[in-house]
C-alpha cells in the first residue's frame, strides 16, 4: 500500500479503458484519485484537431481546464499526474502548478515525443518526466519506464480455454499495419495454422482518408474493418485462445507498445516489427520472432515451438503495480 492515503489528480485521455486500469490500481495501493479526461471531448472531430493543431481550440481547452481548477481549486494533493498531455497547454500546468504547490506534478508518455506536438512545451512544468521511449529518453533526458501488464493478462495463462488460432491480431490500422499483417497470415495460413484479424477504424470518415493516402487500402472494402472497439472481455478470451499475437509499431515509434507487454504478461508468443525489443531483458527468440517491415519471414519453427517461461523476477516487473511503483517512488 505504498500509496497509502495520498491523493491524486489524474489525467489521462480515453484510450481503450487503460485510464480505468491505472486508476483501479492506484487506489488498489491506497490512493484517493480524481481523475479528469485529459481532452475536453473525445468524438472524431475533437481528436484530430488537437492532433493537427491544438492552438485551433485554445479557448475550448482552457474553458474546459478552468472549470476543472475551480472544481479542485479547494483540495490538496500529493500527486498531478498526467498521461501524455495532449491538450493541455504549458500555461494550464502552470495555473495548476500555482494552485497546487504542494503537488509533485508528474507526466508519463506512452507515445513517442515525435507523435505529440505539445509534448516538448510541457516538459519543464514537470518535477519527474517518464517516457516508454529510450530514445526519447537518451535525447531529452527522460526516465525510461516500459509499459505494464495488467492482472486481467496475467490471469490467462490459467483460463480453462483451449487453443483455437495460432496467430492473433487485433489493433488499429495506420500506416503500412494492414498489409503487413495479411503478408504475415498468408505465411502462417500456408503452414496449416489458423489466424484471426481484427482491424479498427475510429470512423470511416479516417476509412475513406486512408484509401485516398494509401494505394493499397483502395482495394480493402469498408466492410473488412469495425468501427467500434473490441470489448476487453472478448479480447481476454482471444488472447487465452491463440498462441502468437502479431504487433507492428508506429513507423516513427521505438518504444515497446502496450500489446509487447501484455503478450509477456498473458505468456503468449510475439511477432512484432520492433527490433528494439532485442535490448530488453524479457527477450527470448524462442517467444520472439522480429521480422523486417519490407519482408517479414515466419519460420516453420517458430510457429510449432512452445512458449518458454520468464523468469519470474522479470515477468513481475513489468506489472502494473510495479510500473506505479516506479513513478511514485
Amino acid at each position: 500500500m505504498f500509496l497509502q492515503g495520498k491523493r491524486i489528480l489524474f489525467f489521462s485521455a480515453h484510450l481503450f479503458g487503460y485510464q480505468n486500469d491505472i486508476r483501479l490500481a492506484m487506489e488498489s495501493v491506497g490512493a484517493i484519485v480524481d481523475y479528469y479526461d485529459e481532452r475536453p471531448a473525445n468524438n472524431f472531430l475533437v481528436k484530430g484537431v488537437i492532433r493537427i493543431n491544438r492552438n485551433l481550440l485554445a479557448g475550448y481547452i482552457n474553458h474546459y481546464y478552468n472549470k476543472i481548477i475551480k472544481e479542485t481549486l479547494q483540495k490538496e494533493y500529493d500527486y498531478v499526474f498526467f498521461i501524455k498531455g495532449e491538450s493541455i497547454s504549458a500555461s494550464n500546468v502552470r495555473r495548476l502548478k500555482q494552485f497546487h504547490p504542494e503537488a509533485n506534478f508528474i507526466i508519463y508518455h506512452w507515445d513517442s515525443i515525435a507523435n505529440n506536438s505539445n509534448a516538448q512545451n510541457l516538459l519543464p512544468y514537470f518535477d519527474r518526466v517518464f517516457s516508454f521511449d529510450k530514445i526519447d529518453c537518451e535525447r531529452l533526458g527522460l526516465h525510461f519506464l516500459p509499459l505494464f501488464y495488467t492482472p486481467d493478462y496475467a490471469n490467462i495463462p490459467y483460463y480453462d480455454k483451449e487453443i483455437k488460432y495460432d496467430m492473433l491480431f487485433v489493433g488499429t490500422t495506420h500506416s503500412d499495419r494492414y498489409k503487413l499483417v495479411k503478408r504475415i497470415e498468408e505465411q502462417i495460413i500456408k503452414m496449416g495454422g489458423l489466424c484471426l484479424t481484427w482491424f479498427y477504424l475510429p470512423s470511416k470518415i479516417l476509412y475513406y482518408k486512408m484509401k485516398i493516402q494509401n494505394s493499397y487500402l483502395r482495394q480493402i472494402p469498408v466492410h473488412t474493418f469495425h468501427f467500434k472497439p473490441m470489448s476487453k472481455e472478448l479480447l481476454l478470451q482471444l488472447y487465452a485462445g491463440s498462441r502468437i499475437i502479431i504487433d507492428v509499431q508506429h513507423p516513427k515509434q521505438t518504444g515497446l507498445t502496450m500489446r509487447c507487454i501484455e503478450t509477456l504478461g498473458a505468456k503468449r508468443k510475439l511477432i512484432t516489427t520492433n527490433y528494439y525489443i532485442t535490448e530488453y531483458d524479457f527477450y527470448n527468440p524462442d517467444n520472439i520472432l522480429v521480422v523486417d517491415r519490407n519482408l517479414p519471414y515466419v519460420p516453420e519453427k517458430f510457429l510449432n515451438e512452445p512458449y518458454r517461461d520468464t523468469p519470474k523476477e522479470i515477468y513481475e516487473s513489468y506489472s502494473i503495480k510495479n510500473w506505479l511503483s516506479s513513478i511514485f517512488y
